[in-house]
């Protein structure tokens, strides 16, 4: 298979290809021009071995991509392709999904795994698939979490306060659509009374991106 070009953003490109016989997705840290060339490398580094991390760490909570391989001299993770639907593209039709998202972002935090960047895109919904696929389903349900990127690990209640402000942001703004949509995600958190007072505090302050 000719490597692909499969989404480039301002920090990493994502790239299709095989591995081993397996389709893959290369999440590749581009360099930065205008940073020292030292401190660049030390950078992409650094981020590449973070975010596999908590990939590993977030799969033995929630569904994620299975990591084929880590090569943090070239900033590249090589992640099983999923082969889903994000599920911005299928929650106005699924909304009951709303609470699986829910009860799946409750999980990370409980774990004390930030995201970082939630939103229904950097979510995939998978029906079916191959035999490891269908076993993650049905251990952990149709939702996978991608790009961790911006994750880090935390149980402070501020930050699981602005992970979830930062969804309901771009949940609000992408599924106006459906009706009592983020209250049917709450309702899959189930978040505390303290939680919900430190999101509204965060709201108000409206700093948290």
């Amino acid at each position: 298979m000719k490597q692909e070009i499969f989404r480039e953003g301002a920090e990493a490109k994502l790239i299709l290809d095989t591995f081993e016989g397996e389709k893959v997705l290369i999440k590749h840290r581009i360099k930065k021009n205008y940073r020292n060339p030292f401190l660049d490398d030390f950078i992409r580094r650094t981020r590449t071995r973070g975010e596999a991390k908590l990939i590993r760490e977030a799969s033995l909570f929630v569904n994620t991509p299975r990591i084929l391989k880590v090569d943090e001299v070239n900033s590249k993770i090589f992640l099983e392709f999923l082969d889903g639907v994000r599920l911005k593209d299928v929650l106005d039709e699924k909304k009951e999904l709303c609470i699986v998202a829910g009860e799946c972002i409750k999980k990370l935090h409980e774990a004390g795994i930030i995201h970082g960047d939630l939103t229904t895109s950097n979510i995939i919904y998978l029906e079916k698939g191959n035999e490891d696929i269908i076993n993650k389903i049905q251990k952990k349900g149709p939702l996978f979490f991608i790009d961790f990127g911006l994750g880090y690990f935390s149980k402070n209640l501020e930050d699981q306060a602005t992970d979830l402000v930062v969804f309901k942001k771009t949940f609000n703004a992408t599924h106006s659509k459906i009706k009592n949509g983020w209250e049917l995600v709450l309702r899959g958190y189930k978040p505390n009374n303290e939680l919900v007072s430190r999101m509204n505090a965060v709201e108000k302050r409206g700093r948290y991106h």
